[in-house]
């Protein structure tokens, strides 16, 4: 490890791993690399807790409010173009600070992840519509004909990885499984730093965030979306918190209803990250009780860092 290895704070939303991140920033010279699916979009900056201006401000900020609300974006594509940001950073002299919750993304960059065939239009369209037609069950069947090591990964209702393991095989007749072990791109040396609390206050936190989001103008965002023209099916428009106040702008639900479906719907994610990132390996974790921490967290991440 040396003063420009990569740090990487990782950990469930509304933990303040942005916060702690400018704190480190500050005395580690360093600059902030968003690992953050939904944070990607512009326009959903307030929704998704993106860096302000302010937070630009202190660090240079990369990887966040690049992408329009209609462009598909991947892990893969996320490893390929944060790495040679990282070694930019490194370049500069500065270190590289790596903030996100999503585990993929971080999986991707940090510790390898097979880059397959890219996807095909038609025979993504094609096992789409067996799926409507057939059932999740028996493209399940055909995978388990032709990779039965894929599936044995794949949980029961997830018919994302089934479509793709099959459109994999399609594409170059073997399966998926054994593609992963033969090019299984090579991951990125880190530092990593995970941040905890307890359910309750970070239920508290989630709520907390929604409020403030709602008084800084989540509401009129999500009107702009609407209005912008962007076909339902856009991935931004499917974003947490996105989603549900555009339901209730479209009159499918009250605000009071859409405000608790975030708040649910945050915490479970909350909650699905914990799961993900407790087997996510070489992790130092702290935990949280207060935001007051945080000055003190970011001081004993920056001591590992060689000045």
């Amino acid at each position: 490890m040396t003063r420009t290895t990569p740090v990487v704070l990782l950990g469930a939303t509304a933990g303040g791993k942005s916060e702690i991140a400018l704190h480190l920033a500050r005395l580690v010279d360093g600059e902030i690399v968003g690992a953050d699916s939904r944070q990607i979009y512009r326009g959903l900056e307030i929704g998704t807790a993106a860096p302000s201006a302010s937070d630009r401000a202190v660090a240079p900020h990369h990887l966040a409010s690049f992408l329009p609300p209609d462009e598909i974006y991947s892990a893969g594509r996320y490893a390929r173009e944060a790495a040679p940001v990282l070694e930019e950073i490194a370049g500069r002299g500065r270190v590289p600070i790596v903030v996100g919750g999503s585990g993929l993304y971080l999986r991707a960059l940090l510790d390898g992840l097979f880059e397959g065939p890219e996807r095909d239009p038609a025979i993504r369209a094609a096992l789409d519509e067996r799926l409507k037609r057939e059932g999740l069950d028996a493209l399940r069947a055909d995978l388990e004909r032709v990779d039965p090591v894929a599936l044995a990964s794949i949980l029961p209702g997830d018919s994302v990885r089934v479509i793709r393991a099959l459109e994999v095989h399609a594409l170059t007749g073997r399966p998926i499984s054994e593609l992963r072990r033969e090019r299984r791109r090579k991951g990125v040396a880190s530092r990593r730093f995970g941040i905890r609390w307890r359910r309750e206050p970070l239920g508290t936190r989630i709520a907390n965030r929604i409020r403030d989001q709602l008084r800084d103008g989540f509401l009129a965002q999500a009107v702009e979306l609407l209005e912008s023209g962007y076909a339902p099916a856009a991935p931004g428009l499917h974003t947490l918190g996105y989603r549900e106040l555009l339901a209730h702008l479209r009159g499918t639900m009250s605000l009071d209803e859409a405000v608790a479906t975030i708040a649910l719907r945050t915490r479970q994610l909350a909650k699905r990250q914990e799961t993900w990132f407790r087997a996510t390996g070489d992790v130092t974790w702290f935990d949280l009780e207060s935001p007051e921490q945080f000055p003190e967290i970011a001081r004993s991440i920056a001591a590992t860092v060689p000045g």
